[in-house]
């Protein structure tokens, strides 16, 4: 098996539109999350969400983003900033064994309202077109990353509800270890969803109601007064190459991928048993393991707040690791971004593994009683690490894991 590490980060999330932003934002515990009018003036309950901010894409061709849906321009976006990092030139790009990996929750959700909203009207069919069905299908995201840099590889995207991104690079972290592809382009997307997958979630009390008036304090994981979570949208794009194939070309590395697992719970389409986080963190820790003992010195869990996700997290964090890892949840400050927030959280967590720092659970002033027994980080804490784990966790029992370590040589901080 091949050794897999990672070369390039992009990143778009509303604590910043690319790594420095982001890494000043999760030193300084930046929140994203604000009031949203919009929200109110609809009747929802929970009116507080984390927008994206300005972000350019104007170096994106005209052409390409005739076919493009806001989540595949997202992705663009963050794949664009991936490449650069990594340092690809155009021959690794188009060559076969380059890859596209990257997936959605909801695909082109927004361009079916669209064509809804045209139809039967005088542009219907001046508007509805073939770009039409490129901005809508599923895989919006990975076809159109692969056509703006050529890539000719394995191009799909996965869909896997909150889990998505961790799905999608651990498929690329899989193609690139059994020797089917040297380098993949991995990650997630998600447009705003929040007038549909907001609706559902507002109808069941799995949003915040009590912070409109105070919204950075909205998204609280694992405390006392959680009420649950605040949605967002973003990318997260990851450049994945093996070893071999990064020291040949001299590519600095941010760190190694040494695990990833993923289980379903095959229980309830809602509420999660536990049982399929406990089967992707074995696995991963188990394919960690295979070079010797992994110590995991911080996990970066799914926590987004809910009632019922957060004391399954804490209690297999405490029977597991016990207090060993430093544990936060950076949706405090990000908050949700449905299809793309585990990709963003893998971001995050190379950005601090990088960086030797942790981020805060920001608003976790109580510690609820059944999330307690963990090492919960409340104070941004500069430290030595050497191995960080992240997972997420989705409707459908979706369940994902992620692990990385630093290698000798890696890239230079700055």
């Amino acid at each position: 098996m091949r050794r897999v590490v990672i070369t390039g980060l992009g990143v778009v999330s509303a604590i910043g539109t690319n790594t420095d932003e982001v890494v000043k934002s999760l030193r300084e515990s930046y929140s994203g999350i604000v009031y949203m009018p919009e929200m109110e003036e609809l009747g929802y309950k929970c009116c507080v969400y984390a927008p994206l901010p300005d972000f350019d894409s104007s170096f994106l061709p005209r052409k390409n983003k005739r076919h493009m849906s806001r989540t595949a321009l997202l992705a663009c976006v963050a794949a664009h900033q991936a490449v650069e990092d990594a340092g690809l030139k155009s021959n690794v790009l188009t060559d076969e064994r380059t890859g596209v990996i990257i997936g959605t929750g909801a695909g082109g959700i927004n361009e079916i309202q669209l064509a809804e909203d045209y139809w039967g009207t005088e542009e219907t069919h001046t508007k509805i077109r073939a770009h039409g069905i490129a901005r809508m299908m599923n895989s919006t995201a990975s076809s159109n990353v692969a056509i703006l840099f050529g890539c000719r590889g394995r191009t799909c995207s996965l869909s896997a509800a909150c889990a998505t991104g961790l799905y999608n690079i651990g498929h690329a972290f899989n193609l690139i270890r059994h020797g089917i592809q040297d380098v993949c382009l991995c990650g997630s997307a998600e447009d705003d969803t929040w007038r549909h997958v907001g609706l559902s979630a507002d109808n069941s009390d799995g949003m915040p109601q009590d912070f409109n008036d105070r919204p950075t304090e909205a998204c609280r994981p694992f405390d006392r007064d959680r009420q649950g979570l605040v949605g967002s949208a973003g990318a997260g794009v990851l450049t994945l190459e093996s070893l071999v194939h990064a020291e040949q070309r001299n590519a600095e590395i941010y760190a190694e991928i040494i695990g990833f697992g993923e289980a379903n719970d095959g229980d309830n389409m809602f509420i999660p048993t536990g049982d399929g986080l406990r089967l992707a963190v074995d696995q991963a820790m188990c394919m960690a393991g295979e070079t010797g003992a992994v110590k995991i010195d911080y996990i970066n869990p799914h926590g987004a707040g809910t009632r019922h996700g957060d004391p399954i997290e804490a209690q297999f964090i405490r029977e597991t690791f016990r207090e060993e890892p430093l544990v936060s949840s950076t949706k405090s400050i990000s908050g949700h971004g449905q299809g793309a927030t585990a990709a963003q959280e893998a971001v995050y967590t190379t950005l601090m593994l990088h960086h030797d720092f942790v981020t805060p659970t920001v608003n976790l002033n109580n510690i609820a009683a059944d999330c307690q027994g963990i090492n919960h980080v409340l104070e941004y804490q500069e430290t030595e690490l050497r191995t960080a784990m992240t997972f997420n966790s989705g409707l459908g029992g979706s369940n994902a894991c992620l692990i990385m370590s630093k290698i000798p040589g890696g890239k230079s901080i700055s």
